[in-house]
């Protein structure tokens, strides 16, 4: 439960002029307040601009406004993904990302901020096929690692959003892993020897499930919290093992040597349920276990147990000029939806498009252009930037941008691929 947050440095600056004027809550108002407890680190920080009378000032009603955009963000970075960046008061800003993540992947999000502000870090999973609005899963503020286990294949929209009047460096890191404990104690990924989908019986049926080897007897183990719903001997899956998690998934572990739990007990992750063996029809092969998992059917573990052993690229670009309106020294950038020349364009900008330098990402620019827009522009567009002023955004009417962009043209070549 998120106890309620005060903006403290808002407070100071704006509390002097909005304060005095307020003439206090009904007893009906305070009581629902009492009553209403925020589920997410950003909506006790909203109430907390609530509660002190500066929900609806200028600054406060444009961050809101900014969170709300950032869920329709463009922009979709491939993972491992690090951005490095720099926030200034005079800029409000909340950044999305948009995440095609697998059922049974893990998704980790770290933000860091260095200086004396929270950033506020939300995932939403996205309904458009059922014409509903994006749904909240996870939420969290800086200071740690959010993790979120998918349970369903969907792309998500990552807001990352800081204070109001928040200045200083941020770094946000974007990875994903595995969601479930490795079934087979002392081993990895490396140690598959069949995968999901693999051709059975001359074509005649499919593998539904990942063979893992390991020495007879290798103990395996319990991958979630759940409750062993069977035990049982096949004479295909010899001695196997059904767990059943909260979620609704059944794990099956087969080919088992032995099985050492009984039904209806209650494993924790890590516990041992049984050892490798080859009973059942796996009796001609080497001692294995057969790892699968079923909801409505069956469902490839490999995205529950992989987790890529690359890291993010680091961040190599000037970061002299994070945090600034920059005016490009090139025409004809173009601006993408990924830091990859192999991204799709979002549009074409001239040189005289001011732009906002948010940050970094390999040897790209994550800029945002003075409509709002936001993507990835190549480190080589912005050499010999100028600074600029601050355009006047506020209250501009829709359609009318403060930079000259072109909209991509599809059937022309893209640049540099």
């Amino acid at each position: 439960m998120h106890q309620h947050r005060t903006p403290s440095l808002l407070i100071i600056l704006l509390s002097i002029l909005v304060l005095p004027g307020l003439t206090g809550c009904s007893a009906k108002l305070e009581e629902m307040r009492e009553r209403y407890q925020p589920s997410s680190a950003r909506e006790a920080y909203i109430q907390g601009l609530e509660d002190t009378g500066i929900d609806d000032s200028a600054v406060a009603i444009e961050w809101l406004k900014q969170g709300e955009e950032a869920l329709q963000s463009l922009i979709e970075p491939a993972l491992p993904y690090r951005e490095e960046g720099r926030l200034v008061a005079t800029d409000i800003m909340a950044v999305g990302y948009r995440l095609s993540l697998r059922r049974g992947q893990q998704l980790k999000v770290e933000a860091t901020a260095q200086g004396y502000f929270d950033v506020f870090i939300d995932v939403y999973e996205l309904l458009e096929e059922e014409g509903l609005p994006p749904r909240r899963i996870a939420s969290a503020d800086s200071g740690g690692v959010l993790e979120v286990d998918i349970h369903r294949t969907r792309d998500l929209l990552l807001r990352i959003q800081p204070e109001i009047l928040s200045e200083g460096s941020f770094a946000v890191t974007i990875q994903t892993g595995a969601s479930l404990v490795f079934p087979v104690a002392g081993r990895s990924t490396g140690s598959v020897g069949s995968f999901f989908g693999d051709i059975r019986d001359g074509g005649r049926r499919d593998h539904h499930g990942l063979d893992i080897f390991a020495p007879r007897g290798t103990p395996v183990v319990a991958v979630r919290p759940g409750l062993v719903r069977s035990t049982r001997t096949t004479g295909i899956g010899g001695k196997q093992v059904w767990l059943r998690d909260e979620f609704g998934n059944s794990f099956y572990y087969a080919h088992l040597d032995e099985w050492l739990v009984s039904e209806g007990q209650r494993l924790a992750p890590g516990d041992t349920l049984g050892r490798v063996g080859n009973t059942g029809n796996a009796r001609t092969t080497p001692p294995h276990l057969h790892f699968g998992i079923y909801q409505r059917g069956p469902h490839d573990p490999w995205p529950f147990v992989y987790t890529p052993d690359r890291s993010p690229r680091p961040v190599v670009v000037d970061q002299s000029v994070f945090g600034s309106w920059r005016q490009a020294s090139v025409s004809d950038m173009t601006l993408r939806r990924a830091p990859d020349r192999a991204s799709e364009p979002i549009a074409v900008i001239d040189a005289s498009s001011p732009l906002l330098v948010i940050g970094g990402a390999r040897n790209w620019y994550h800029v945002r252009l003075a409509d709002g827009s936001v993507g990835y522009l190549e480190a080589s567009a912005m050499t010999g930037s100028l600074a600029v002023d601050r355009p006047n955004t506020r209250n501009r009417p829709s359609g009318q941008g403060q930079r000259s962009v072109e909209p991509y043209n599809q059937e022309e070549p893209v640049s540099g691929t």
